[in-house]
């Protein structure tokens, strides 16, 4: 009986680390998770991009206090739409008394970055119109990347001019 026991319990291990080995195997492997999100997580590829803008009204005074909201940055690599990632920022900053702004962000060094920004009024009633842009920038962008897991750092300059609403 005991010697049943323990072929028993011996080849009922045997099966599972069978089992669990395929179940392994079938976790790794291709790259291509269906077009999901990539994990950045620590010892992943990343780089910094830096957007400095300035905010002026059509007479291009400078407008203090706007609100310029980051809402989605989108990855591009290789070709295809399975090769893109949108995902959410959710970040503001708000525009000096000059009408600049800066925000430094770090993601995944994509072949394409774009960052979506949307700069609103904060007066009540507002003033201005909102406007949206997308500040985009390519992997040739980047400078003073190592070889290692930082691959550089890329900035970009924008002006936005506010158009004044419309008396009614």
């Amino acid at each position: 009986m005991k010697k049943l026991n323990r072929k028993l319990i011996r080849g009922t291990n045997w099966a599972l680390a069978g089992l669990l080995s395929l179940l392994g195997f079938t976790g790794c492997g291709k790259d291509d998770n269906g077009g999901g999100e990539i994990s950045v997580e620590y010892g992943v590829p990343s780089a910094n991009f830096k957007v400095l803008g300035r905010v002026t009204n059509e007479q291009g005074q400078p407008l203090g206090g706007m609100r310029v909201v980051a809402s989605e940055v989108t990855t591009i690599w290789g070709k295809g739409p399975e090769q893109c990632y949108s995902g959410l920022l959710r970040d503001t900053v708000y525009t000096a008394s000059d009408g600049s702004f800066v925000r430094e962000y770090s993601v995944f060094p994509a072949d394409s970055v774009y960052i979506h920004m949307k700069i609103e009024d904060t007066a009540e009633p507002s003033i201005y119109e909102s406007d949206s842009i997308a500040v985009g920038f390519a992997k040739g962008d980047l400078k003073d990347g190592g070889k290692h897991w930082y691959r550089g750092a890329a900035k970009k300059e924008v002006n936005v001019k506010l158009k004044a609403k419309k008396k009614s």
